[in-house]
């Protein structure tokens, strides 16, 4: 058993969900630094060494005492694992993203690794880095890319910052929690008891082993989808995740009128939490809301949108997005145990700016993808969406067992195409 000091803090009930979920299927996040004048192996393990230092999260595992899961340091530390792998052809990495995705995360720790694929021309390179899903969310996945970057193109940084510890506010706390906690699960029973009705049945695939696709808009594109979603009184969030609905719903489903559809979206909790979260911080302070919307053969984007954007604004007037994230790991446990039914039909984690620089030092930055594991209890589809170097970017995971990589392209290309359309609407 491990002494008091070694312990760094709780994980709060988001982290305790991801980990409990991480131990029955892989689950994990892999981002894909696309890079040219990429540097030496030497270099990006010397690189890896300064980043742990700089980041206690990085020399923790994570430990179960008592029920509760704890960040814990490890002593001695181990260091952040570096795995160089030939670049065959241009495709390599993709094979690599997968097999990261697919593969169980040791809590033991370190809660990072990498796989490094260099192009001995000095051509294309990259850089696939994988996380633990408890120590990462779409703030603290930009830290350490924009740090790691740096280091990589010999570019200074500031002095690491002491840890914060936050926590939810205090009307989220205690016995106050009970009368909502109670009433959001008798809505949920409700919601789920119409859903049932009328929402469009997701079955559960036999297996689990995710596969990725990716696309990128134009910068024209990017634009003008962004202006339209505005004057439509719609977040970019809301329209990517009703096109994603749409075009899958219209490829996988026979849609009839009047039916229902499931969507998860993730929202971020940093700036409500206490202390709140301003500046980057290592952990994942998020929280699912999952939504039933209305769908039928002639319904639009824009009105997938609109139900989106009413669902999302009710749930945080409610409260229910901390009460999400608070009921997380309940939640999990439980389909976990029941295995009846999936937690949605499709997916998505929309970051907004990826606030990175295309030039560290001699590195270059060409692209970045980022993919989260899926499962057989998770959405049908799921993305990761970002806009970088103005462009919006969507990294799509769907399971091979219940998708050809056939299907999911021409579902994928439709999702793309109902983008583009929108954002040349005049």
């Amino acid at each position: 058993m491990l002494t008091k000091p070694n312990i760094i803090r709780k994980l709060s009930p988001i982290e305790e969900a991801l980990t409990i979920s991480n131990e029955v299927y892989p689950l994990c996040v892999v981002c894909v630094l696309h890079l040219l004048n990429a540097p030496s192996i030497e270099k990006v393990e010397g690189s890896l060494v300064q980043i742990q230092e700089r980041h206690l999260l990085l020399r923790a595992g994570i430990l179960k005492q008592r029920g509760r899961f704890y960040f814990y340091q490890l002593e001695p530390v181990k260091q952040l694992e570096l795995v160089v792998l030939e670049r065959n052809k241009e495709t390599s990495f993709r094979k690599v993203t997968e097999q990261a995705l697919n593969t169980t995360f040791d809590k033991a720790g370190p809660l990072m690794k990498c796989y490094y694929l260099p192009n001995i021309e000095k051509g294309p390179s990259e850089l696939v880095v994988c996380f633990h899903h408890a120590i990462i969310d779409g703030a603290s996945a930009r830290l350490i890319l924009h740090e790691l970057l740096s280091l990589l193109g010999n570019v200074s940084l500031p002095a690491s910052l002491p840890m914060v510890i936050p926590g939810y506010p205090d009307k989220y706390k205690g016995f106050r929690l009970l009368r909502p906690i109670s009433q959001l699960i008798g809505r949920q029973i409700s919601e789920e008891w119409n859903y049932n009705r009328k929402g469009l049945s997701s079955p559960i695939p036999p297996a689990s082993q995710n596969a990725t696709l990716s696309i990128n808009l134009s910068s024209e594109i990017s634009r003008k989808l962004s202006v339209r979603a505005g004057r439509m009184g719609l977040s970019l969030n809301s329209v990517l995740l009703a096109a994603i609905t749409l075009a899958h719903s219209q490829k996988r489903h026979e849609l009839q009128s009047a039916q229902m559809v499931r969507v998860i979206s993730f929202a971020d909790l940093r700036s409500s939490m206490m202390p709140p979260l301003e500046r980057e911080e290592l952990g994942c302070f998020i929280s699912m809301v999952r939504l039933a919307v209305p769908i039928s053969l002639d319904t639009s984007v824009w009105q997938v949108g609109q139900s989106i954007r009413r669902g999302l604004f009710k749930a945080s007037r409610r409260g229910e997005v901390f009460l999400m994230s608070i009921m997380s790991k309940y939640l999990f446990k439980m389909a976990f145990r029941m295995h009846n039914s999936r937690l949605g039909v499709s997916g998505i984690s929309y970051i907004g700016k990826l606030n990175l620089e295309p030039q560290y030092g001699a590195v270059q930055l060409k692209h970045v993808e980022a993919y989260i594991t899926n499962n057989r209890l998770g959405p049908e589809i799921s993305a990761f969406g970002k806009v970088l170097f103005g462009r919006i970017g969507l990294d799509f995971t769907y399971l091979s067992s219940e998708m050809s990589p056939e299907q999911a392209q021409q579902i994928v290309e439709a999702i793309k195409g109902m983008l583009e359309k929108m954002a040349n609407l005049p």
